[in-house]
């Protein structure tokens, strides 16, 4: 059984993992690379062969790739195909694996969240540009909307998040949000699909008004009040449709 079929067998029960056959395979070929099996410099198989290999679809083989070239781990040269890195990273920082439960995972992230999304409220109440300000508050009128179209919303929220995350004028918080996305997007499918139901949307609504509001007001005191008062709520919400 090939390293990738060993992979998918032991995570079979799992489907917050098992979902994604892209990630897994990256985590396969970044463990061949760290450990030296693939050595620094030398050229990958070609896709088809991969693809082959591994058991999985070309598209699957190219979006694992991809990862591995955002990680740092291999790079890609035009007609030629994809090689290691002569002078591959560390292994990439991940969130979840064989050890964790599903549930643990979302709790974990949610956790990572309350953190840095908190902060990266004050930091963009503190240093917002009026543009930026302008952009959080289109963000957030954009996701209303999609919510009384009765749409799920999923995608607007995480760009009303992102638009805080750029307000805070460090890079770093942009970049980590991006990396969290994957994870953030799970989390919100399940729970605004539920928040309907549950009559929550209103709440909702009115946490995120009291995020705007604050960095609006260049209050980080309120910001962070109120940042973590939503994901605090977000993710009790999340634990109590998770309990049913």
């Amino acid at each position: 059984m090939n390293p990738l079929h060993l992979v998918l067998a032991r995570m079979s029960s799992n489907p917050l993992r098992s979902s994604n056959l892209a990630e897994q395979l990256s985590e396969v070929l970044s463990t061949q690379i760290v450990s030296g099996e693939r050595a620094a410099g030398s050229r990958l198989p070609t896709e088809e062969r991969l693809a082959s290999e591994f058991g999985v679809s070309r598209t699957v083989v190219r979006e694992a790739i991809a990862r591995l070239k955002s990680d740092g781990l291999v790079t890609t040269r035009q007609g030629l195909g994809a090689f290691v890195a002569a002078t591959p990273v560390g292994r990439p920082f991940r969130i979840g694996g064989d050890r964790q439960e599903a549930h643990a995972v979302v709790q974990q992230v949610f956790e990572l969240r309350i953190g840095v999304e908190t902060e990266a409220a004050a930091l963009a109440a503190a240093r917002a540009t009026p543009a930026q300000v302008k952009e959080i508050r289109s963000a957030l009128k954009v996701l209303n909307q999609a919510s009384q179209r009765g749409g799920d919303g999923v995608e607007e929220d995480i760009l009303f998040h992102r638009a805080i995350a750029r307000a805070a004028n460090n890079p770093v918080y942009d970049d980590f949000f991006e990396f969290l996305e994957r994870y953030t997007r799970s989390q919100l499918s399940i729970s605004r699909r539920n928040c309907e139901l549950a009559g929550w949307l209103s709440d909702i609504r009115m946490e995120h008004e009291a995020i705007y509001e604050a960095i609006a007001a260049h209050d980080p005191a309120a910001a962070r009040q109120a940042a973590h008062a939503h994901m605090s709520n977000a993710m009790a919400r999340l634990q109590r449709i998770q309990a049913h």
